[in-house]
């Protein structure tokens, strides 16, 4: 028999922890269509209909109220679940009461369109959220979904239909269903079905049939949707064979993929890629400036994280040397990079060096993009204070640069003056345009000032050209070191910083003997990093949110407001689901706080509060540390609630 890899052990534990943790809930069934009319809804009410005939408890929860009257025949003899009526722009929406739901807790519910976004003031900003506390609820749940909604079939779908759909659900949510039935129909007999007027109205149906309804876009949309689906049942067998000590799962292969903001499709492609070779993902964000408040960067950022992408960040401006580097030490077998005419740094020279330094590595150059989106403009306000800072350590080096050429100090000398004042002002200011605008200032200074003739720019001896030349190069390259080095022990000190913190919260979480002194650890360790009011809610034996915790510095008026019965109800919502809501979450995000629970690996211990003051979200560093204190934490949980 072949010997198993310590890589296909560990990918085995991780499925077999996947299938038992899936086990605990209830099923999913997704009925997948590739368009609008192809008959997902009357499929799932039909197959509903022979379940209630067989004394299932079936509910309505959501059905999509469309103008087809065959469909909606089927609804008739059902329980449904009234739906809630949200006002919005002086129009009044229906959408799905999950809440009544729970309530009424049926054997199975049927919810339409799982891609849909609620409106804003329910609980969670999509309705996949909802299918989900259903699930955990023991609820088993039929819900519709069109192709085009899966966020790594986004691009493609845009290409084909050259329409961007808004609405995507995780691809996870797909491939983790119980099951998938694809509602095939012949695009011809789609297309007959909309000129009949079965799916939309005579003026809406003409519309489509000129837009998004063509043959060969729909042959596409189809041709899309089987390769998705046979995928995920590739995918799934693999699983079972791993789990059943099949060799055939190979997991060496390593996908990593480039980020930047502007590349939201290759990020989807390398997604895709993973997929089909059952590989790892990693996404490398290499950063060459102050890009934390960039909102493109972080929306992609998050992209690859919803793709269960290892995220590595770091800064240079050697893009390609760092992503052969990246790649040589973690075994990557396959690279995707983006391609973008607008931008220098993803052209084909990127490629090139890449392919140079790691020869042995498949490489994918994918276009990023195609469909044209609205752009966000950003924010290049000119620093006054540090113009002002940069000139003035400019005029001290011209009255230094004075005093040496009055004792006849060499002009080299006088040279390294300027030279160090360009240096001192790269310690000012990350900007590339204070770089230029300090060496060129630089240079003139010196030719006005110390060559002869003097106050004057012009040059009578050529080898002073020569001379001006390697000033303004030394003068510029050292600002430009200098900026990266910054840059890279900013990121440095955070790592520093993390391991600091980590380690002493493991040295003190040693030493804690009860409870009371396992939350305040917590507590105190969230306050220091975060610097911001932390409450701590234990639970009680019966799941119950206990007496909270306070931890603030001068802030206690700020948490009043969070104790309402609202508030605190958020807090038990998360201790129940074991899942983040709260302040700057998709879900109940009109709270005052962010809101986290503290697990063992089994049950809910305890939930954290986080008062954000400006309702600004956590940075991508203190949320990473705030997890991993929390999981520590929750780890020596199982020693403590033993005493």
């Amino acid at each position: 028999m072949q010997r198993q890899t310590p890589e296909q052990i560990l990918k085995k534990f991780e499925v077999k922890a996947k299938e038992e943790e899936k086990n605990k809930f209830a099923k999913l069934k997704i009925f997948l269509g590739y368009a609008a009319g192809s008959g997902k809804t009357y499929a799932m009410l039909s197959e509903a209909r022979n379940l209630l005939q067989n004394g299932v408890d079936v509910v309505l929860g959501y059905i999509e109220p469309h103008d087809r009257p065959e469909t909606m025949s089927l609804t008739e003899g059902f329980e449904s679940i009234e739906n809630l009526e949200i006002s919005y722009k002086n129009i009044i929406l229906k959408e799905f009461d999950l809440d009544a739901t729970l309530k009424r807790k049926p054997a199975l519910v049927l919810v339409d369109e799982l891609a849909h976004t609620n409106a804003k003031g329910l609980r969670n900003e999509k309705r996949f959220q909802d299918i989900e506390e259903l699930l955990k609820a023991g609820i088993d749940v039929y819900t519709t979904l069109n192709i085009q909604h899966l966020e790594s079939l986004n691009d493609l779908v845009a290409n084909i239909s050259k329409i961007e759909v808004k609405e995507r659900i995780p691809d996870s949510i797909f491939d983790e269903a119980d099951q998938v039935e694809l509602v095939d129909i012949e695009p011809n007999k789609l297309l007959k079905r909309m000129q009949e007027g079965k799916i939309y109205k005579e003026k809406q149906a003409k519309l489509a049939l000129e837009n998004f309804f063509r043959q060969e876009r729909l042959i596409a949309l189809r041709e899309i949707a089987l390769r998705r689906l046979a995928s995920r049942v590739n995918l799934r067998a693999n699983e079972q064979r791993l789990i059943n000590d099949d060799l055939t799962y190979h997991t060496g292969e390593h996908i990593l993929v480039c980020i930047n903001e502007s590349n939201a499709k290759v990020i989807r492609s390398a997604a895709r890629l993973a997929s089909a070779f059952h590989a790892k993902l990693s996404a490398i964000c290499i950063k060459n400036s102050n890009l934390e408040e960039d909102k493109l960067l972080k929306e992609n950022l998050e992209l690859a994280k919803s793709f269960n992408a290892e995220i590595i960040s770091v800064y240079d401006e050697d893009i390609a040397g760092q992503i052969a580097e990246y790649s040589s030490i973690s075994n990557v077998s396959k690279i995707v990079l983006g391609k973008n005419k607008n931008k220098k740094k993803f052209k084909e020279e990127i490629f090139e060096a890449v392919a140079k330094k790691s020869p042995n590595i498949d490489l994918y150059l994918v276009n990023e993009s195609e469909i044209k989106t609205p752009k966000i403009a950003r924010k290049k306000g000119f620093n006054f204070l540090n113009f002002i800072m940069i000139n003035a350590i400019l005029l001290l080096a011209i009255i230094i640069a004075f005093v040496f050429h009055q004792f006849d100090t060499q002009p080299s000398n006088i040279m390294m003056v300027f030279i160090l004042a360009v240096f001192s002002s790269s310690f000012i200011s990350d900007s590339k345009f204070y770089a230029l605008y300090s060496s060129l200032i630089s240079v003139l200074f010196y030719n006005f000032f110390f060559l002869k003739p003097f106050f004057s720019f012009k040059i009578h001896d050529s080898a002073n050209i020569v001379t001006f030349s390697t000033m303004f190069i030394v003068g510029f390259l050292t600002s430009i070191f200098t900026r990266r080095l910054k840059l890279q022990s900013k990121e440095l000190a955070k790592r520093a910083y993390r391991t600091a913190i980590l380690l002493e919260n493991s040295e003190k979480l040693a030493r804690v003997k009860s409870k009371q002194e396992l939350w305040e650890q917590l507590g105190n360790q969230a306050l220091k990093l975060l610097n911001l009011p932390i409450i701590i809610y234990p639970m009680s034996k019966n799941n119950i949110l206990s007496k909270p915790l306070l931890f603030f510095n001068n802030d206690k008026q700020i948490l009043k407001n969070c104790f309402s019965a609202d508030e605190i109800a958020i807090a038990q919502w998360v201790a129940t689901n074991r899942e983040r809501a709260g302040l700057c979450t998709n879900t109940l995000p009109n709270a005052n706080a962010m809101y986290l629970p503290i697990e063992d690996g089994e049950k809910t211990k305890g939930v954290i509060g986080i008062v954000l003051k400006e309702k600004r979200p956590l940075q991508d560093f203190q949320y990473e540390i705030l997890n991993a204190l929390i999981n520590e934490v929750g780890v020596r949980t199982r020693d403590i609630f033993l005493l």
